[in-house]
């Protein structure tokens, strides 16, 4: 009668299972924690620029139109927190080539309440304006 051998102390030997289970796992919790791609060009979100912690603020859909010569702007923004929710906002106006065609704006202040959302009209200050930026900030 022959005996099987005693297991080494190897671990790897004694704990291939285990061993693998937990590579899968830490692979995971690695590829969960990758950065989020950037928005695609032209999308709302790549004409957001989120100037601190805007936490518990979504920005939703944006129609974007040119009317009598000047573009205007709608913005959706939502609180996605109970609490009522204080943010400041200003758009920047840009022509062709990406650059500013007007003075900055000053801040804005907006009071969005607990799980409502709201919509922000702009209206461009010149007809040379092509496109925009939405800057939003929390105190």
């Amino acid at each position: 009668m022959s005996r099987k051998p005693l297991p080494s102390n190897n671990p790897e030997r004694r704990y291939p299972m285990r061993i693998k289970i937990f590579g899968a796992l830490a692979l995971a919790l690695l590829a969960g924690c990758a950065t989020p791609p950037p928005p695609a060009p032209g999308s709302a979100a790549s004409k957001v620029v989120a100037l601190g912690d805007v936490k518990n603020i979504e920005v939703g859909a944006m129609r974007v139109a040119r009317e009598n010569g000047f573009l205007t702007v709608k913005a959706q923004l939502t609180n996605t927190s109970s609490r009522n929710k204080t943010m400041y906002y200003r758009f920047a106006w840009l022509g062709n080539d990406g650059f500013p065609v007007a003075d900055e704006e000053t801040w804005k202040s907006l009071m969005i309440y607990g799980s409502q959302s709201t919509t922000l009209p702009a209206i461009a200050p010149n007809p040379r304006a092509t496109d925009f930026r939405l800057e939003i900030n929390t105190p």
